[in-house]
């Protein structure tokens, strides 16, 4: 008898075609959302055109979107400097997870919030605020959250751009002069910005396409960087403790260990403040209510798991930190690749499938924050608006143009910035991080002043009963993720190494108040919502409820009935009763009342 040997079992193998991938991705967010059918849900509808496609992304899209933005490939690569300084290992290893918990918290929060309004985050701004504030607030969260997107979209293209130039000088650092490394920089720069915005202005519709195979490009991007640089290893290893465990902040000049610890956490904000990004994709999702916030978490949990499945074995192959800040063209993830592997073969293909991150990041940074530019200036918030909201309706995409024109245009001038000083750029990058935390922070402590109220039968709720809980700390994660970015990575600091963060974002707060008062009070309009739809909402809801009190009724009174016609059924057949049945009955009836 012949036998046939498998690898998996035939039960396995027949359920394994079952699995999909991003159908395990959108479900990840159930860890703490509650999606219960039993009550009527009720979110608001706004009184919009529908311009864009609205089928452009699903569900499983905006995961990955939304995991490109926040790839820890090219997030904490870039970034590594910052982390390495202050602290090494430990700061690293477990300042990531850390922020990637408390991030969860954000993005379930302000998934809540994006259920009950799902549009761009100045109309749930609009709708939680008092009367007397509501201009105000959405005025500010609509332009913080527009800021924080182009800021964050420059920092992404740009972080890839010197990551370029890395490449470009590994192996010979005279390659490029000191002298003109600002100018290749920019150069680089400008040609990645304009590479993600042509795919956003041409090949929009292959969106779809392109964030699903994100997801997969990450994925095994982690595993071939992590099992090269384990095989391709030249000298020993650390050990496990070194990996976890091991601080040195000296090269930051901090005696504070703790303040250090926290700085380390800006490197992992830029990973993850990506979130906050997504809810003006609002009006290219077929369901924004539901498939935002299960992205903005799906992507915040996967990008955290991956994150440290990435980090540690970096950790175990780390050379002498001393090395890795000798070369300022090289960023230090290319010196830690170079001086592990000695083969710049092996180097050369991991920094590929780094750059291969940068092009799904920039592309996912310029479509969100076009598509916050467009929900914007629906409200006439942004000067010229109806130009930026201009959609070519004979167009096979819908994709707001002239708002993408505008998004690569901001990364354009401000990408002029390094040419005059590094640091006042750097302090646009640190901005992005000030301005998203802002956007998210107003719309969550509205909640909280209306105890929660507004999100009331939302579709999706942070279940447990642990809503005030997540708020609250998502509300002071928030508030410590600002102070850390304003702190300097290193000291003593001097004109060209302070941290100018703080000055930008208070420069762009006054300028946004002073446009309100010169200009948006009379032009800006608050968001449309569409009355007649909330008012069959809020009957649709009021009739569950009266219909299920009428059944409630209508049971009670056939109950009722019943008894009744039970009652009147026993009389008769007890006066047909003999007399022993009768003093029977009697009996049984003075036994039960004893």
């Amino acid at each position: 008898m012949v036998h046939e040997y498998t690898l998996l079992p035939e039960g396995l193998r027949e359920n394994i075609t079952h699995l999909a991938p991003h159908e395990i991705f959108e479900n990840l967010h159930t860890i703490i959302h509650d999606e219960s059918n039993d009550v009527p849900e009720v979110y608001e509808h706004f009184e919009y055109e529908q311009q864009l496609d609205k089928s452009l992304l699903s569900g499983s899209s905006v995961v990955g979107l939304g995991f490109g933005l926040m790839s820890p490939v090219l997030g904490m690569c870039t970034s590594m400097g910052i982390g390495l300084m202050n602290g090494g290992p430990l700061t690293i290893m477990w300042g990531f997870p850390i922020c990637g918990f408390f991030s969860f918290l954000c993005a379930s929060s302000l998934g809540e919030v994006v259920s009950k309004y799902p549009m761009e985050l100045h109309g749930a701004s609009a709708m939680i605020a008092p009367e007397s504030i509501k201009r105000i607030c959405s005025w500010l969260t609509g332009w913080m959250s527009l800021l924080g997107n182009w800021f964050m979209s420059i920092g992404v293209t740009f972080a890839g751009g010197q990551l370029i130039i890395s490449l470009i000088a590994m192996n010979d650092s005279h390659t490029i002069s000191d002298s003109r490394l600002g100018v290749y920089t920019v150069l680089v720069y400008y040609a990645v910005v304009t590479v993600v915005g042509v795919v956003n202005l041409s090949y929009a519709r292959y969106v779809e396409l392109i964030n699903k195979v994100c997801i997969y490009w990450i994925v095994y991007a982690v595993l071939f960087i992590d099992v090269l640089l384990l095989l391709f290893h030249r000298h020993r290893f650390r050990s496990l403790f070194y990996a976890l465990f091991h601080f040195d902040n000296s090269l930051s000049g901090y005696k504070s260990a703790f303040l250090s610890f926290i700085i380390g956490f800006q490197q992992s904000n830029f990973t993850l403040q990506g979130f906050s990004m997504l809810p003006a994709l609002a009006d290219e999702v077929k369901k924004p209510e539901k498939d935002i916030p299960r992205g903005m978490s799906s992507a915040v949990l996967i990008s955290t798991t991956l994150g440290i499945i990435f980090l540690f074995p970096i950790m175990l192959i780390l050379p002498d930190l001393g090395n890795l800040f000798d070369n300022n063209k090289v960023l230090p993830i290319v010196n830690i690749f170079t001086e592990s592997t000695d083969s710049t073969f092996v180097s050369v293909f991991l920094i590929l499938l780094i750059l291969g991150n940068l092009f799904f990041s920039g592309i996912g940074s310029i479509t969100t924050s076009s598509r916050a530019v467009y929900s914007f200036g629906r409200d006439h918030a942004i000067p010229f608006h109806s130009i930026w909201t201009y959609v070519d309706p004979c167009s096979e995409s819908k994709v707001p143009k002239y708002a993408v024109l505008l998004s690569m245009g901001v990364s354009y001038i401000l990408g002029l910035l390094p040419l005059v000083s590094t640091a006042a750029f750097n302090a646009f990058i640190g901005c992005a991080v000030l301005c998203l935390c802002s956007a998210t922070l107003i719309p969550l402590i509205l909640v909280l002043l209306t105890g929660r109220r507004t999100l009331r039968n939302a579709p999706i709720k942070i279940k447990y009963k642990i809503g005030w809980v997540v708020n609250i700390g998502s509300v002071v994660w928030l508030l410590l993720s600002m102070l850390s970015v304003c702190l300097p990575p290193q000291i003593p600091v001097t004109a060209k190494t302070m941290n100018y963060a703080l000055v930008v974002f208070v420069a762009c707060f006054i300028s946004i108040i002073i446009l309100y008062f010169r200009w948006g009070n009379v032009n800006f309009q608050l968001p449309l919502v569409d009355k007649l739809n909330k008012d069959n909402t809020t009957m649709e809801a009021g009739e569950t409820e009266c219909e299920q009190k009428s059944h409630l009724s209508a049971g009670l009174e056939m109950f009722q009935q019943f008894e009744g016609q039970s009652s009147a059924k026993s009389i008769s057949d007890s006066s047909q009763q003999s007399p022993s049945d009768e003093s029977y009955d009697l009996g049984v009836s003075k036994l039960g009342t004893l």
